[in-house]
């Protein structure tokens, strides 16, 4: 059947208006899109980073999701310069630093505090359970933040929200629901860093390729970014250095090396 001159003309529309729509949709997404400085391409010893941290001097402290070690990797050296056995093999995700401990914390809530001038390791667990499946860890004013990805209720109960909370680093049992985000779809968080000098916690969801910038003392989200998987495989680390140097680490995934992005 043939298409009259009208007919031609008004499919012509149609289908210029989808281009340029799409054209549009495009140039937005590249404008969103972050831009990194610098990338660091890292040892097979690390393609499963799940958590990073400022240590000191030019060098993150990195825990592997499979072993129990903290490594510590120097940007300028482009190596690990040491590394620290604190437990057996397991499922580790979070690291947080406050000299000289490291706080490392597995999915299911038991946090390990290791002690690098002694070398000694203690375990706490913390109210949670493999249900909530842990993912972030950080430090904010004497409180360790942690994130889930899993279930939002403490002991493994259900929630509406997605939830961060607070852990007193004085009473480790002293534990409250500290910010709460909406529970959107594909929503798992799993990097956390608290900005002290700007009062901001910065907030990774890699399954629903997001990063929420987020009042700390307010608890509202003042920015949201969404982020391209060509950039971002599997980021499960973030932690600022103190001049303002933000760091993203991305598992390997089905990219052939981890990676640490610097912004």
């Amino acid at each position: 059947m043939m298409l009259k001159k009208g007919h031609l003309l008004y499919i012509f529309f149609i289908i210029l208006s989808t281009l340029t729509i799409s054209c549009a949709q495009q140039k937005e997404k590249k404008k969103s899109e972050l831009e990194y400085k610098r990338k660091w391409f890292l040892p097979t010893t690390l393609d499963e980073i799940s958590g990073l941290t400022w240590y000191a001097d030019n060098t993150l402290a990195c825990v592997n999701d499979e072993q129990g070690k903290i490594y510590l990797y120097h940007l300028e050296q482009e190596k690990i310069i040491k590394d620290y056995k604190f437990g057996k093999s397991g499922d580790y995700e979070g690291i947080a630093y406050q000299k000289p401990f490291f706080y490392v914390v597995k999915s299911n809530g038991k946090l390990y505090i290791y002690n690098e001038e002694t070398n000694e390791t203690d375990k706490v667990q913390l109210p949670f359970t493999i249900d909530n499946d842990i993912e972030g860890l950080c430090i904010y004013k004497n409180h360790l933040l942690v994130a889930l990805k899993g279930k939002g209720g403490l002991e493994g109960k259900k929630s509406e929200t997605s939830n961060i909370y607070s852990v007193n680093m004085e009473d480790l049992f002293d534990v409250d629901l500290a910010y709460q985000l909406p529970k959107l779809p594909k929503i798992g968080l799993s990097g956390i860093w608290a900005n002290e000098t700007t009062e901001q916690l910065i907030v990774l969801s890699h399954r629903s390729k997001h990063i929420f910038y987020i009042d700390a003392i307010e608890g509202t989200i003042l920015k949201t970014i969404e982020f391209s998987r060509s950039m971002f495989e599997q980021p499960e680390g973030v932690c600022m250095s103190p001049d303002g140097r933000l760091f993203i680490s991305n598992e390997q995934g089905d990219n052939l090396h981890a990676n640490i992005l610097e912004f």
